[in-house]
């Protein structure tokens, strides 16, 4: 008998196919069964290992032995008379065939009913559901898995690998994932994945699967960049996530001067194989170079790194040094002009533009970008970026913004510059909404997540943000700012003074504006007068001048509650001769800004004794008040504690009344938990001790 023959008499081969369509059934089950109860992915993974470790054995028992009546015994034991090996050959045809049924009937309910609605849903409702709403998930396990979000088309970049024998090509191989990813945010039929996001979780060695429920997006692509001299090597893959199916694989093997185009036609094929519509213009813009000298684009990259990170005035400097070189070497290199008016303009932003110099060049590159390119979405982001940053006039920022989603829907700069002139006109319903609907494209950013956060906490939703926050920080155990959220939230929410106060000594500066302001203010209440004035030294060392000036007439202000009047004066004098020898104080400037320079400098001059001096400023502070909440607020808390120092509480407390109970200014619960301080600064005024029994008993609100 031949050996075919005889592993056909032994069943062996019926077994063979047995096992592996009961294998393949098996795997399917657990893949869809076992995410909807939360389980971990090695499960599953496990249960793959086994079956196919199991397959060999299985075999060889087919093999060895046979099943009689009698249970199993060795082949060459069993009489040819009394061997029942044909009817059991019947029986495994008949089991084969119906697990081939079931298997088949699972495929046609996974390929005709489920896969549709992973992959289907339109972005309309994944907005919906990531802004709060009513809208249903698409994917089953998104109701048991706290980190699955609704499936809609869109693609999750992962960082190129960098395959060059050279590490120091890893930050080649980041500019070409860059520049793939922002081509890609061009199409806004897709929900692109932000480039932090990605790299968050490229750090977690996913499978595709798991990437595509966690971002709930379709489709993934990874690529590796391989380069040997003036010679590069492009591979890129495109998968769906539902399934693990390489749809679509490509290597470019080109010269460098090719990378841009490369760059190019990967965004161009993608857009092929998920048959987008593409207009003209669109096209047109995906083959451009975004520069023609590669050292202007390495200085533009590291830029963008750099914008990445939690900024404030030095970061932004950091960007103008990076920048202003890179339009040097290409005055045409558009993305890194765009870069620059938002580093620019945020200088008089952030007060930090005392002559003017910033604002006017950020006018003058936004006027350069309009005029060379009057049709592209990028003319009118740069107007965007001036209107919220340097005239603050947070109105027309957002309908410009709100103007270019429809063209820029995934462009970082559109869905954060919604978000924020939300927030700064107090509209924190609707900051809420934009909030949730940007940690949809950016679910990996802790910056992220502390805005979703502060519209949490704007909205007085304190449990919500309580949770929330705890959330962020299991996510970002070492982040800063979630750190700072959390700490906070325990403080309004809890009253827990202590932990908030434990937050600032490990954190050893303030991550946010509020947190500078309450962090000194917390020890003052708890009798530590020298870590309040630690803390305000600490800031003005590293503030531009005028700026320390005004924060040393807070630590005055403090010594003099504390009863040092000798060092209070010392102080208050020394800041006062900064501020009385800058020159813009005594020549008023156009800008939105001033008025807060103006009520600064009243706060100062009142505290060092410059009574007709603080009131001269006072006064020109309040001819131009600027419109939005927050810089309201600014001018009415220095113009309090100028009217303080003047000796009249009551005035004091009635510039900021307005703002109690603003939840983003002052919610009723700092008033309660620095109620001590509070006392001191306006125990005199009625209005004030009438306000403070009205809240002294009531319920921290949420909606």
């Amino acid at each position: 008998m031949s050996f075919f023959a005889e592993l056909k008499r032994r069943n062996v081969i019926r077994m063979a196919g047995l096992y592996l369509v009961g294998a393949w059934l098996v795997t399917q089950v657990v893949g869809t069964v076992l995410p909807m109860f939360g389980a971990p992915e090695w499960i599953a993974r496990s249960v793959v290992i086994l079956l196919a470790i199991g397959f060999i054995p299985a075999l060889i028992v087919a093999w060895i032995f046979e099943l009689t009546p009698e249970g199993l015994k060795r082949d060459d034991e069993v009489p040819k008379e009394q061997s029942i090996a044909p009817k059991t050959a019947r029986r495994m045809d008949r089991g084969l065939l119906l697990i081939s049924l079931l298997a088949l009937g699972y495929f046609a309910v996974d390929k005709f009913l489920l896969a549709p609605g992973r992959v289907a849903e339109p972005a309309a409702a994944a907005s919906e559901a990531a802004s709060g709403g009513a809208a249903p998930t698409t994917l089953s396990a998104t109701a048991t898995d706290p980190l699955a979000k609704p499936i809609v088309p869109g693609i999750a970049v992962l960082p190129f690998d960098n395959l060059s024998p050279d590490p120091d090509n890893a930050f080649f191989a980041g500019g070409i994932f860059e520049e793939v990813l922002t081509k890609l945010s061009r199409m806004s039929e897709l929900r692109i994945i932000s480039r932090t996001s990605m790299e968050s979780i490229a750090k977690e060695d996913l499978e595709v699967s798991a990437i595509g429920r966690r971002l709930g997006v379709s489709h993934v692509l990874e690529g590796s960049v391989r380069k040997a001299g003036d010679q590069i090597r492009v591979t890129v893959q495109l998968i769906e996530a539902a399934t693990d199916a390489h749809i679509w694989a490509e290597n470019y093997d080109r010269k460098l001067d090719d990378v841009f185009a490369i760059q190019s036609e990967i965004a161009l094929a993608i857009a092929d194989q998920l048959k987008l519509s593409l207009s003209g213009e669109l096209q047109a813009s995906l083959k451009e170079r975004p520069t023609q000298n590669q050292e202007a684009y390495a200085l533009y990259l590291r830029a963008l790194d750099t914008s990445r990170s939690w900024r404030g005035e030095s970061d932004f400097r950091t960007l103008i040094t990076l920048l202003e070189p890179a339009l040097q070497l290409d005055p045409d290199f558009l993305a890194a002009k765009l870069l620059l008016v938002e580093a620019y303009g945020r200088m008089p932003w952030l007060v930090a533009d005392p002559d003017g110099s910033f604002a006017a060049k950020a006018r003058q590159l936004t006027d350069e970008i309009t005029q060379r390119w009057p049709e592209r979405p990028e003319a009118q982001l740069a107007q965007a970026l001036i209107h919220y940053t340097i005239e603050r006039d947070y109105d027309r920022a957002l309908t410009a913004f709100q103007a270019m989603q429809a063209r820029l829907s995934n462009h970082p700069m559109v869905s954060r510059g919604i978000s924020v002139s939300l927030k700064r006109l107090g509209r924190y319903e609707e900051f809420l909404r934009a909030a949730r609907a940007a940690l949809a494209a950016d679910p990996e950013s802790p910056l992220a997540h502390g805005e979703v956060y502060l519209a949490l906490e704007y909205t007085r939703r304190y449990d919500e943000a309580l949770a929330f926050a705890e959330r962020s920080k299991q996510k970002f155990p070492e982040d800063l700012s979630t750190v700072a959220l959390l700490a906070r939230i325990k403080l309004l929410r809890n009253q827990d003074l202590d932990a908030y106060l434990d937050f600032g000594k490990r954190a050893g500066v303030a991550i946010f504006a509020e947190d500078r302001r309450r962090l000194p203010v917390g020890h003052f209440v708890r009798g530590d007068i020298d870590a309040a004035l630690a803390l305000l030294k600490a800031e003005g060392q590293a503030a531009e001048p005028r700026n320390a000036a005004w924060i040393d007439s807070m630590r005055a202000e403090l010594l003099r509650l504390a009863g040092r009047a000798s060092e209070a004066d010392l102080l208050a004098r020394e800041a006062f001769a900064v501020v009385r020898d800058s020159t813009d104080v005594e020549q008023p400037r156009a800008d939105i800004g001033a008025a807060i320079w103006y009520a600064r400098a009243a706060q100062i001059a009142a505290i060092a004794g410059e009574r007709a001096t603080a009131m001269r400023w006072r006064d020109q502070a309040m001819a131009s008040p600027p419109q939005s909440i927050d810089r309201r607020a600014a001018v009415a808390r220095a113009l309090s504690a100028a009217a303080r120092a003047l000796g009249d509480q009551e005035a004091a407390w009635q510039l900021l009344a307005p703002f109690a109970g603003e939840a983003s200014v002052l919610p009723d619960a700092e008033l309660r938990v620095f109620k001590p301080y509070y006392d001191r600064l306006y125990g005199e005024s009625a209005s004030y001790r009438a306000y403070m029994v009205k809240i002294a008993a009531g319920p921290t609100p949420t909606p």
